[in-house]
């Protein structure tokens, strides 16, 4: 059993407070390589079982916690991380899984998920971990390729572009990002969304964020896996 809180380097103090949860050392040392150059991301601790999750997650209290599902032959990093936001509910969760489980993303109520093989693409992983923290769903990039609209629901009455925003607001991706890769104003933005809101017919309240709701819808909608 490993449990390590690592040495806290110089880091902005806004950075995101997060632990690493992975039972493979190399894969561990890996994330934590590529998230080091990071200054918005702090990885305060690792942690290679649930169970030190959960006590660590409860000493540290980070921001986001990066998550493993299968955690060897102890508690799963799904048990952990419902525990864990148990506890206290604004902790992101962040999944990292070897396969696309399409049910888990839609009833875990909002954790972001990650592909275990895309992990070096280190902006995905930086994306998920800050839109966790800001309450967001993140999604991999290579799931959203597998999806298509499912016939018969309100997805097929977006406009493509309207899609392709959905796609961009489900990886994370920031207002100016999004503004700049598809040639838009920051403000259509937030008007697109609202009228996507408005085909998909989604109830918006001050408890769910906007951009939860849509990507919720979104998943719901699609099929491809």
């Amino acid at each position: 059993m490993l449990v390590k809180d690592k040495v806290r380097t110089e880091k902005a103090v806004s950075a995101t407070r997060t632990i690493i949860v992975e039972d493979e050392p190399l894969f561990r040392q890996l994330i934590l390589s590529l998230l080091a150059g990071d200054p918005e991301i702090d990885v305060v601790a690792e942690a290679s079982t649930g169970e030190d999750a959960i006590g660590l997650a409860e000493r540290l209290q980070p921001e986001v916690v990066l998550m493993d599902i299968e955690l060897g032959s102890g508690m799963s990093g799904i048990e952990a991380g419902f525990a864990i936001k148990f506890a206290r509910p604004s902790t992101g969760i962040v999944v990292l899984s070897s396969h696309v489980n399409k049910q888990l993303i839609v009833n875990s109520g909002g954790w972001s998920y990650l592909l275990k093989r895309n992990v070096r693409d280190i902006s995905s992983v930086t994306r998920a971990i800050r839109g966790a923290s800001w309450g967001m769903l993140v999604i991999d990039p290579q799931i959203t390729e597998m999806l298509n609209p499912r016939a018969n629901t309100a997805l097929v009455k977006l406009t493509v572009d309207q899609l392709q925003l959905l796609e961009r607001v489900a990886h994370g991706m920031s207002d100016m990002a999004i503004a700049e890769e598809m040639a838009m104003a920051e403000p259509d933005i937030s008007r697109q969304l609202v009228e996507i809101c408005q085909v998909l017919q989604i109830k918006l309240d001050n408890r769910v964020d906007t951009r939860v709701a849509v990507v919720k819808a979104y998943l719901d909608q699609t099929r491809g896996f």
